[in-house]
């Protein structure tokens, strides 16, 4: 069943990324690194079978979180809004890899705690980021189309899919 749900998680970040690259990816370069950092993870977790250590993907999301958010030509409103949800995004997918896989066992670490404390903020993330995305997704303004207001709930919907398995282990 986690298959399924990370492969339907795959699609909902590869519908996202392809409104982002459809809507001008000119001024939109640095949301396009970010989709391609997540599809690649993702990618490597669904299909390839983990090849690449998680870490190492977290590291390049959470890289391409602060390249996102970088000093640069200042938009306003939707645009800000959309680059800071995107940035969230990423840091978002970097803590679901990583709680992923941690080991489940409760003296896991060297303080004890195992993998508990990561994976319940991560679902707590999880939920907040799925709101904000249904949110940006129903306040972005109507007359914009669809395809520039899709991402975020994309987004939302793969942080889900990609959480269930956390609870469900």
């Amino acid at each position: 069943m986690g298959e399924v749900l990370h492969a339907g998680a795959l699609v909902a970040t590869a519908a996202g990324a392809c409104c982002v690259a459809a809507d001008r990816p000119a001024s939109r370069v640095r949301e396009l690194l970010i989709a391609a950092v997540m599809l690649l993870a993702m990618g490597d977790m669904v299909v390839g079978g983990g090849r690449v250590p998680a870490v190492f993907w977290a590291a390049a999301l959470l890289v391409a979180a602060l390249i996102s958010v970088a000093p640069g030509p200042a938009r306003r409103g939707a645009g800000r809004r959309m680059r800071a949800f995107d940035a969230l995004g990423a840091v978002l997918m970097a803590a679901l890899l990583l709680a992923a896989h941690v080991p489940a066992s409760p003296g896991s670490s060297h303080h004890g705690a195992g993998a508990l404390p990561l994976v319940l903020l991560t679902l707590v993330g999880v939920a907040a980021y799925a709101v904000g995305g249904v949110v940006l997704f129903a306040t972005t303004h109507r007359e914009r189309p669809l395809i520039v207001r899709l991402p975020p709930l994309a987004m939302g919907a793969s942080a889900v899919l990609m959480a269930v398995p956390l609870v469900v282990r």
